[in-house]
């Protein structure tokens, strides 16, 4: 038995969201692992992408965030550790000027809000930079 993904499965729906305050800072989270990332997670039944991006983002981050553009979204695909296609719809989020990271979940035991240059060398994976690259130019993948 091999780990390789099985390429005829369909991806696992999930969503996240990339929070900024007025001030441009962006939302990382860091997992237990040490990995730094944005909030996102598993689209539940009956739910829709953007529910599933802001209440990720509260239940990881203890965050309200708004989402100014519905229509708005972006796109990763990947394959996580257990070998599950993955397919996340990002949504460019905002929150008040004095939102601050609150631990609410184990998996994530820190997080901060940081000017983009500063979250961009702290995101471990290049997708996820690459990902803030593409929010920060303004241009949905659906445009």
């Amino acid at each position: 038995m091999t780990n390789a993904p099985d390429e005829s499965a369909a991806p696992t729906a999930g969503a996240g969201g990339l929070v900024f305050r007025p001030d441009g800072t962006v939302l990382v989270l860091r997992r237990d692992s040490g990995e730094w990332a944005f909030p996102k997670g598993h689209v539940d039944p009956g739910e829709g992408p953007l529910d599933t991006a802001l209440r990720e983002i509260a239940e990881e981050a203890g965050v309200h965030a708004t989402c100014p553009d519905p229509t708005a979204t972006w796109v990763t695909t990947y394959v996580n550790a257990a070998g599950v296609p993955r397919r996340i719809t990002w949504f460019r989020c905002t929150a008040a000027q004095d939102a601050r990271f609150t631990p609410r979940e184990a998996l994530f035991p820190d997080g901060a809000f940081l000017p983009p240059d500063v979250a961009r060398e702290r995101l471990t994976f290049a997708p996820d930079r690459a990902l803030l690259d593409r929010v920060l130019a303004g241009v949905p993948d659906d445009a």
